[in-house]
Order: structure tokens, then C-alpha cells, then sequence
């Protein structure tokens, strides 16, 4: 997923006695008006289910007919669900929202029986027959209208493409109750079987194939879809507009029909992802030993979702990252589809074809897409450093995990709200990370035949965490449950304290555990876990590995293969654990140096996460850590380097005072720009592809945030030329060329980018210029920006990235102001998931007197909104932090940069 996820209601409720009933009855969050009872008044009133749907009835098949015109704000809807009423009942409940039923018909046994429809809690809709249903089969057929949203995109929603109008959907997770009155929840999985009446022009694709197409006597054309496997609503998914269609070669072992769908006129686009989508999911059936489950594969861009999402059949992605002009193409949004299109294939088993059981094993989808992304692209691009970048995401996991706030990555289910939560780095980061531990433990071989034993004892059902644990526990004979168990159903990381003892006959490593903790943390560091654990040893470029599984609070781990005290010990073999580590002075200064230490790639990258882990917790002196910036800068291994930007996260502007904003800026200016103005902006014949992607991050550094005058000078340049010639800058560069032009622009340049961004209709270049319009700094101009956001006839969809790019030092206060000053103005018009959003304008501080603003202000607002609470909690969390750190370490960094030390060499690798 995308990653990517987070109710105001209509009004009125009415009664539905008979079977012929016609009165429209909105779903609503408002009390119920007086309903007229069926015949049987004598039962007590059915009690509202209040998070999960009841077990007594069950649907076991729908049939849906939309009559939907992208044009218009409303669709008209039919469902027909076959029920099995498993033990009698007194209510059927459903999930609806923003839907109007206008009839409910009920048949049992061939007979319609008389029904009332009662609003519950929630999302909660009922309907109560005039007599206690038995058990058996039943028949409820709703007719309804919905909302096609110009707010959200979630549920169903339209946009606009060059003129035309287009619906989309987004189910996941609680979106599919906004389309049909449903079954909304992941383990009610039966087959759909959709049709839809559109207008002519208009093209619709779902699922799965056509089966007809006929015109339809009042105009535009009626599509008939193929009956589903068995799925949860929340992957269902269609769309409708006048799309293209580029034809792919057909896929995988059963080679089924493969397309890319784009708005009318882009179908060229698309031409990278038809290339490698075939390829991917060959690589993905290879893995799993089973053959892609489902009738086709189309690929459908849609503008301003989120990320993409894995439907069988009709995989959804955000437009910006599936499509691209041949031409304007770059090597850095080539990587990222691929990345992700990997994420939503290896969907296609786990969470499609075996789908979690309720929303607590999420992870089940979502950090077993995320381990197999650089999994499989590791054998498919072997080029690309996959396992490198395991390694770096494996870092800012246990990062986020280092907050008290932070969910487990099984967190239970107590509320909506815990399901709007659960799609976070945690469940995707943290689950992948310790995915990777566990088969780096077990042994790539067993842990591929437990998956594949886990899908096929599973396949088009549901599973559970104890499912798939049991089974690798079966498969590799070792206790999985309790291992991975540790790491799923608590939150936080474990610290491995390590160090030499060679007093014996044998060296051994003393092994200490304890949870990691960031100095003014309010956590405890008593917990431990089960670590799978490698340590590596050696002396010069001889090394040896021991491992064990560290079960209590300390371990003796033998290093039987050395023959002598060894010179050098590090804890984490490979970076393959899920764990912090903390070695003596003397040791993490050899293993730092360029003293012959053989440390894999993999091994400094961890190295590096670590130290900065250090400082944090106030262990390791800031200053230190960031001597060792200056020799890493100029690192070759473009892996290294990005890995040593976690360093600057300790002088980011919010922890200086105002007179060390300068000194930051010179410090990113003489560390980094003498690199980057010899890359400089224009791309070079035959340069490798490290390169290119090292050149926007170098630039950035020095010249948007360092301010380096040569680079602000030629991106003013090139930005004054591309707003007249798109050909003027190198596409991998155009967010970075325009966003140093942005940083240190003036009113002018303000006024030709928002000129130019009211004016476009490419929904690429648009993109561009809000990110553009979003770099400013002057307080005046982002105020500017900011009065989009409330503008008539603006998509906020589209704009809302600008409030989030104005939480920055130098911007907050207006950042903060305009949320304080247009709260509801701003919550009646962000999508509803995305209002909780609203507490990271406050982010950017790091003093008691705006944290306890922000706490007074936000508290009962994000009460109200969905995933508030914990957003919130998260977010004066990281303040608290922040406030701690300053106090703790802030001395030495503002020291540090207004008396740089020694240049400290980077660490040697091979």
C-alpha cells in the first residue's frame, strides 16, 4: 500500500414495512426518528453491533448493478445478497454509509417478508423482519443511492482528466460501505458479480472479464463482468470514463490477458509498466510455486489516490507513479513502480488469494508485500541494491518503533479508529524488517516452503497469525510462534549490548537485551524478546559468524572458530536482525575506522543506523556522530551515503536555535556542495545510474537546504526556462531543480509558479508546481499558498500537500496559525481520513510552551476525528522527544557546527 489509511453522515430515517416499500432512508449518525414497527412489536428492540458485524447471518454471494455517470455527483445502485442465516435472528445487519436505501425486499423461502429498517451505531444499518428468521438461506435485495465524492478518494470518487470526467473506488479498508450496503469486513469473503449502466463514451472495468456489452434503449451502454472468486469487499473495485487500453503481453503461467488502463490520449504512458508487469509477476509465481490465481490482470492509473492498491484482476495506481512520457521519464520513478508494483503482485497471494481474518493481522498482506518487494527484486534487478535498501528501511522502522506510542505490529482492534491506525510504518516497515530476521534465521530454503505451505493450506480463504505461524513452525521444526510472537504482539525494538571477553579458554560474546529507548522517553526498558541473532568476528580480514537465539536478558554466545582473542565483533551479522546495538568506545571506533575491518555493505549501512540510534539515546556524543559526515559525503557507495542522511536528522532546524540556522546551512554547504556543483544539474553521456540518483539528493543538500549561491543561481535559471520548455530540465530533476529554485525564490517567481499551476491541465506538470509552489520559505508567500486550500473550485485533494510542506522551522508559525484559525473550514473540506493529518503543523516544534499548545488545541478535536487519538499521541510524543534531546545534546551540536571538527574519514568497505 500504499501505505496509504482514515465521518460526518446524511440526515433523515424512515421506515421500510413491506416488501414493496418505496421511502428513501438515508444512512445516518443522527438518532433515528420514530420508526413504524413491523408486526412483531411484542420482541425487544435488536441491539446495534458496535464494531464487528454479528455472526448469525452471513452473506454467501452478491449481485450488483450501479447505474453511474462520472459526470454527476450521484449513482444509483442494486444489490442482491444471498444470505445464510446460520442461527435464528431478530435483525440483519449491514455496513452502510452516505447510501440512501429507497427498498428492501427480503424473500425466505420463496416469500417476501415484511421488513424495518433501523439506523445503528455507526455505520451500523439493520433491518428487522416481522418474525424471528430461521436458520437457512434468504434473499435481501436493497435498491439505493450513493455519492460519487469530490473530496474524498475513498469510496467511490470522480476527477477530472484534460476535460473529461472519471469515477474511480478505494475500498480499503472502509470504503466499500460508502458503494454497497455490505458485508465490510475482511473474513465475509464470497463471490461479486457486477454490472453497470453507463453513458455513451464511457467504458467500466472491474475484477474480472466482460462477459457482454449491449447498448441500452435510453442511451449510453450496459457492462456485464464475470462472477468473482471468492473476495472481501474492501477489493472490490471498478471503474468508469473514456479510458485507453495498452495491451501488455499476456502473463504469467497461464498467460492471462495483461493491460495497462489510462485516461483517453495517454495510453503511450503507460508503455514502462506494460513493459515490466508481465516480467514481475513471472518472478512472483516463481516464488510462491503457485500460478497467478485470478482471469486477468489490468493495471488502472487513477489521479490523486494515494499509493496503489492490489484488487485481483484491476490493481489501482496513483497516475504520477504508473504513468510517464516516454521522454520525460526517469530512472528514479522507473524504480519506484517497479517497487511497488512488485508490493501489489506479491498482494495477489498474500492477502488475495489467502486473506487475513480480521483487520489485527493486517501485516499478513502488508509485511509479507513488503519483504518479498526487495526479496524478489533482489534476483530480478540484481543491480539496484535491494537488499542494501531492506537494510536502510529496516533503520527508519526501528525508528518509529522507538516511540512508546508506537502499535504493535498485531495490535488488537478496539475501534475504527485502530483500523484507520494499523496502515502505518509499523505494519508495513516493522513487519517486513522482522520477516527478513526470520528468514535469515530459518534459512531462505524453509522459509520459502512454509509460505508456499501456508498459501496452499489457505488459498481462497482466510488465515490468522496462528495459521502461518503454526505452519513455519512445522516446516522448519523450530519455534517460530514464540520467536516471530515477540516481535509481533509487543511494541518497541530490542538494544543487544555486546562486548569481548577472552578471559577463557574460549572468546566469548556477552550478549545484554533491553528495549531501546531515545533519551525523555517514558518507556520502560525492562521487555525482552526471543532475537534470532548472527554476531561476525574476526581478526584483520578474517572473519567467522556464531549465532543463537537470545531468549532472556543476557547471553553467552562462544566464538569457538577464532583462535585468538578476536580484534573485532559485530553484533549484527549482515544487518539481518531487528534489533539496535551498542558496542564499547574502543570497538565501535575500530569498526568506524578504515582499520581492515571487512564489514559488508549491508554491515556499514546497519553501522551507521546505529550511531545515530546512539546519539539518541544519549550514549553517544552528537558531535561525534556528525564528524563522521564529512568523510561520508564523499562516500562512493551510493547505499553508504544515503544511509549517513540519517545523521543530519540530528541538526535538522527544529533542535537549533535561531543563530545556528546559518551555521547548519553553511556546515550542508561545505560538506556537500563542492559534490554537487561538479555533478551539477545536466546529466552526463554513459553516466551509471547510481549516479543519476545520487544527483538530486547531493543538490538538494547543498542547494535547497544549504543555500549553495551557484546552484540557487542556475535553478532559478533552468526553472525560468522550463516554465516555457518542459525539455529544460532533466526529468530526475525537475522536483529538485525547481524545489532549490523554490527555497530561496522571491515573489516573482511565486507569481509565475502559481501563474502557472492555475492554468495547467497535464495533471504531471500541475503536480510539479504545487510541489514547487510548497518550497517557499517567505512567511507572506506561504500564506498564499495556504488561502488555496479554502479557494472555491479548487480540488483540495490535489493542494493539501502544501499545508504539510509549510509545517517547516522557518514557516510554522503560519503552518500552525491557518490550521488554528480554519480548523472546520479545513475539516469540511480534506478528505475525512486525512483530517487527523492536521496535527503535523504544530510538528516542527521542539519547546514545552507550543507543546502544550498543540496538546491544548488538538486534544478534543482529535477525539473527533478518524485515527485522531493515537496521531495525536504520536505526534506530542516525537515534541517530547525532541524537547529532551535539545536539552540533552543541543549544547554540542550548536558547538559542533559553529566550530566544525576534523574532517573524520568515512568508514572502509568492500
Amino acid at each position: 500500500m500504499p501505505k496509504t489509511t482514515r465521518r460526518a453522515s446524511l440526515a433523515l430515517l424512515a421506515a421500510l414495512t413491506a416488501c414493496s416499500a418505496r421511502q428513501s432512508v438515508p444512512t445516518s449518525d443522527a438518532a433515528p426518528s420514530p420508526v413504524p414497527q413491523a408486526q412483531a412489536s411484542a420482541r425487544p428492540a435488536p441491539v446495534s453491533p458496535s464494531l464487528r458485524l454479528p455472526s448469525q447471518v452471513r452473506p454467501t454471494g452478491y449481485t450488483v448493478e450501479l447505474t453511474l455517470d462520472p459526470s454527476q455527483p450521484t449513482f444509483q445502485g442494486v444489490v442482491d445478497i444471498d444470505l445464510e442465516v446460520k442461527e435464528a435472528t431478530d435483525a440483519i445487519w449491514l455496513l452502510g454509509r452516505y447510501l440512501t436505501v429507497k427498498e428492501a425486499t427480503l424473500t425466505v423461502g420463496g416469500k417476501a417478508v415484511a421488513l424495518t429498517q433501523t439506523k445503528g451505531n455507526g455505520d451500523f444499518l439493520g433491518f428487522i423482519p416481522a418474525s424471528t428468521l430461521p436458520p437457512g438461506a434468504a434473499h435481501l435485495r436493497l435498491a439505493y443511492e450513493g455519492q460519487l465524492s469530490e473530496r474524498e478518494t475513498i469510496g467511490a470518487f470522480r476527477a477530472q482528466d484534460h476535460g473529461a470526467w472519471y469515477a474511480y473506488t478505494q475500498f480499503e479498508p472502509l470504503g466499500a460501505r460508502r458503494v454497497f450496503p455490505c458485508f465490510d469486513e475482511p473474513g465475509f469473503k464470497v463471490p461479486w458479480q457486477l454490472t453497470f449502466h453507463v453513458p455513451a463514451g464511457n467504458v467500466a472495468v472491474t475484477n474480472t472479464p466482460l462477459v457482454n456489452e449491449e447498448p441500452r434503449a435510453q442511451g449510453g451502454t450496459t457492462y456485464r463482468f464475470a462472477r468473482t472468486q471468492p473476495l472481501p469487499s474492501y477489493l472490490i473495485a471498478f471503474g468508469v470514463g473514456p479510458f485507453d487500453f495498452l495491451e501488455a503481453k499476456p502473463s504469467g503461467e497461464k498467460a492471462v490477458r495483461t493491460r495497462i488502463i489510462t485516461p483517453k490520449g495517454q495510453a503511450v504512458e503507460g508503455t514502462y509498466a506494460a513493459q515490466v508487469t508481465p516480467e514481475i509477476l513471472g518472478h512472483l509465481e516463481k516464488y510462491f510455486g503457485i500460478a497467478y490465481p485470478f482471469e486477468k490482470l489490468d493495471v488502472l492509473s487513477v489521479p490523486l489516490l494515494g499509493g496503489a492498491m492490489e484488487h485481483p484482476g484491476l490493481v489501482t495506481f496513483n497516475s504520477e507513479l504508473i504513468l510517464s512520457k516516454p521522454a520525460e521519464d526517469s530512472i528514479g520513478r522507473q524504480r519506484r513502480f517497479y517497487d511497488v508494483q512488485m508490493h501489489e503482485l506479491a498482494h495477489q497471494w498474500f492477502g488475495d488469494l489467502v486473506t487475513m481474518a480480521w483487520w489485527d493481522d493486517l501485516w499478513l498482506n502488508e509485511a509479507f508485500a513488503s519483504w518479498a518487494t526487495p526479496r524478489i527484486v533482489e534476483g530480478a534487478q540484481p543491480t539496484w541494491d535491494a537488499p542494501i535498501e531492506r537494510v536502510r528501511e529496516r533503520s527508519y522502522a526501528l525508528g518509529s518503533d522507538s516511540l512508546v506510542t508506537a502499535r504493535h505490529i498485531r495490535q488488537p482492534i478496539e475501534s475504527e479508529d485502530d483500523i484507520l491506525n494499523a496502515f502505518d510504518g509499523i505494519t508495513y516497515g516493522k513487519g517486513s524488517a522482522v520477516l527478513s530476521m526470520t528468514e535469515s534465521w530459518l534459512g531462505r530454503d524453509v522459509f520459502q516452503r512454509g509460505v508456499q505451505r501456508h498459501l496452499r493450506a489457505h488459498a481462497h480463504g482466510n488465515a490468522t497469525a496462528k495459521d502461518f505461524l503454526d505452519t513455519m513452525s512445522a516446516e522448519s521444526g523450530k519455534d517460530v510462534s514464540g520467536v516471530l510472537g515477540s516481535f509481533l504482539d509487543q511494541g518497541g525494538a530490542p538494544l543487544v549490548t555486546a562486548r569481548l571477553d577472552c578471559s577463557g579458554k574460549v572468546p566469548v560474546a556477552k550478549l545484554s537485551q533491553s528495549r531501546f529507548l531515545p533519551v525523555g522517553s517514558a518507556g520502560s526498558a525492562k521487555q525482552t524478546w526471543k532475537v534470532p541473532l548472527c554476531v561476525r568476528y574476526g581478526t584483520g580480514r578474517e572473519s567467522f559468524r556464531a549465532c543463537t537465539v537470545m531468549e532472556g536478558e543476557t547471553a553467552e554466545l562462544p566464538l569457538s572458530e577464532s583462535k585468538a582473542c578476536p580484534a573485532w565483533l559485530l553484533p549484527n551479522a549482515d544487518g539481518a536482525g531487528y534489533y539496535r546495538t551498542a558496542l564499547d568506545a574502543q570497538m565501535l571506533g575500530r569498526l568506524l575506522s578504515s582499520g581492515g575491518v571487512p564489514l559488508t555493505r549491508a554491515e556499514r549501512v546497519t553501522l551507521v543506523g546505529d550511531v545515530q540510534a546512539l546519539v539518541s539515546a544519549g550514549t553517544m556524543a552528537a558531535s561525534d556522530a556528525l564528524g563522521l559526515l564529512p568523510g561520508l559525503a564523499g562516500d562512493k557507495d551510493r547505499q553508504v551515503f544515503q544511509a549517513s542522511l540519517e545523521l543530519l536528522g540530528l541538526v535538522r532546524p527544529s533542535m537549533l536555535s535561531d543563530a545556528r540556522q546559518a551555521d547548519r546551512e553553511r556546515f550542508l554547504r561545505d560538506t556537500y556542495g563542492a559534490r554537487a556543483r561538479a555533478l551539477g544539474f545536466t546529466p552526463r553521456a554513459n553516466e551509471d545510474e547510481d549516479t543519476r540518483l545520487l544527483r538530486p539528493m547531493l543538490l538538494r543538500f547543498a542547494g535547497e537546504q544549504g543555500g549553495d549561491a551557484k546552484l540557487v543561481a542556475e535553478a532559478r535559471k533552468l526553472t525560468d526556462k522550463w516554465l516555457g520548455d518542459s525539455k529544460a530540465i532533466a526529468p530526475e530533476l525537475v522536483y529538485t531543480t525547481l524545489g532549490i529554485a523554490a527555497a530561496h525564490g522571491d515573489a516573482a517567481l511565486h507569481a509565475k509558479l502559481m501563474t502557472a499551476m492555475r492554468s495547467e491541465k497535464d495533471r504531471r506538470k500541475r503536480e510539479q508546481l504545487i510541489d514547487a509552489l510548497g518550497g517557499f520559505r517567505d512567511p507572506a508567500l506561504v500564506r498564499e499558498n495556504l488561502k488555496l486550500l479554502l479557494e472555491p473550485g479548487m480540488d483540495t485533494r490535489e493542494l493539501v500537500m502544501l499545508l504539510f510542506m509549510a509545517g517547516q522551522v522557518k514557516t510554522r508559525d503560519v503552518a500552525f496559525g491557518f490550521v488554528k484559525e480554519n480548523y472546520d473550514a479545513l475539516a469540511s473540506r480534506l478528505e475525512e481520513d486525512r483530517i487527523a493529518a492536521l496535527v503535523w503543523s504544530a510538528a516542527a516544534y521542539c519547546d514545552p510552551v507550543h507543546r502544550q499548545e498543540a496538546a491544548a488545541f488538538f486534544t478534543e478535536r482529535m477525539a473527533r476525528a478518524p485515527g485522531g487519538p493515537r496521531m495525536l499521541a504520536q505526534m506530542l510524543e516525537g515534541m517530547d522527544l525532541c524537547i529532551a534531546f535539545k536539552e540533552a545534546q543541543g549544547p554540542g551540536i550548536e558547538s559542533f557546527l559553529a566550530s566544525p571538527k576534523k574532517k573524520v574519514p568515512a568508514p572502509s568497505g568492500r
